[in-house]
């Protein structure tokens, strides 16, 4: 019997230089899907354009639609509804 380390599914930043690293892609994600579109941006330039290697998108997303999703979650949770629509 071998003693087995799971894969970690979970792509959760746990310390806070982690979490900068995670808001930068978005951003950089944000930049790129803005300029290209979904279909033409890339991994490599969202990367670039974050400052940081392909391999730390890997450790916080799995693929491209992954990030969008995640981006778009964000946005979405940076909209803020008025409590009332009407007086």
């Amino acid at each position: 019997m071998t003693d087995q380390v799971p894969l970690r599914d979970d792509k959760t930043p746990r310390t806070a230089r982690g979490e900068r690293t995670r808001r930068a892609l978005l951003a950089a994600a944000a930049q790129e899907f803005g300029e290209k579109g979904f279909h033409e941006g890339s991994i490599s330039g969202i990367t670039r354009r974050a400052g940081c290697a392909l391999g730390s998108f890997y450790t916080y997303f799995d693929t491209k639609d992954d990030i969008f999703r995640a981006l778009v979650a964000d946005m979405s949770g940076q909209v803020a509804l008025p409590h009332r629509f009407c007086s």
